[in-house]
């Protein structure tokens, strides 16, 4: 559901030049997510009769508890939609955002004193559509079993939010923030990958599975020997 939707997300993107689609956009968004969380709901009662499946060659490993997340994930992410995505961002200033004004004082609009802001994500046409690349990293992430699986779900989470962090372009802090954190992102890389080279060199696998049944051998082994050695000694 969720490769479908970034496929069309992708070609509607393309085909359109329109900034107030991106509104129309996060709509299919929202209803897409709510079906997919149904989707997982009804996914439960089939795995809860095994221990969860592996798919892609053991790349992943979906199981009850990866699919409750899931659907936690999905419907908080229709609901972050519904918060950004319609509604301007109103600057209120000191003199009106006291709570005792807002409780007790008589509210009048006035255009000096409250400016609504259109967001950025209003004039982007790809916000949706990053949310839903974010999306897809962090459900391939909870699944994955795999050192391989792990780093390119984290990539692909990664680099969604990356464009999120910078997606004020006319702020400085936001720009900022975001170079700040794709470099640190590119350094955490690069030890998530040398330490699954070193993983490899020593186990020869790079499945969790694998390298848990690997430790749990030589730890037998070497219990195994140290008792060995006791008897001989005695």
């Amino acid at each position: 559901m969720l490769i479908s939707l970034l496929t069309l997300l992708l070609i509607s993107n393309a085909l359109t030049l329109r900034k107030d689609q991106s509104i129309l956009f996060s709509r299919v968004v929202m209803v897409s997510l709510i079906h997919t969380s149904f989707l997982a709901y009804n996914n439960l009662f089939f795995l809860a009769l095994d221990k969860g499946i592996g798919i892609f060659g053991g790349l992943f490993h979906v199981t009850v508890f990866t699919q409750i997340f899931n659907i936690f994930i999905f419907l908080l992410s229709a609901l972050i939609l519904t918060l950004t995505s319609f509604y301007p961002r109103k600057v209120f200033l000191n003199q009106i955002s006291s709570l005792s004004f807002l409780l007790f004082g008589k509210f009048n609009y006035n255009k000096t004193k409250i400016s609504n802001k259109m967001a950025g994500q209003f004039r982007i046409l790809e916000y949706s559509l990053i949310i839903v690349f974010v999306l897809s990293g962090a459900v391939f992430l909870m699944s994955a079993s795999d050192l391989i699986s792990i780093f390119l779900a984290i990539e692909l989470q990664s680099y969604g939010l990356y464009i999120i962090s910078t997606l004020y372009r006319d702020s400085e802090q936001s720009t900022s923030g975001g170079l700040t954190y794709f470099l640190i992102g590119g350094l955490a890389s690069c030890f998530i990958l040398l330490g699954s080279s070193l993983l490899y060199a020593n186990s020869g696998t790079t499945s969790l599975e694998g390298i848990y049944v690997i430790s749990s051998i030589s730890e037998v082994y070497a219990n195994l020997g140290e008792s060995m050695q006791g008897e001989v000694l005695s």
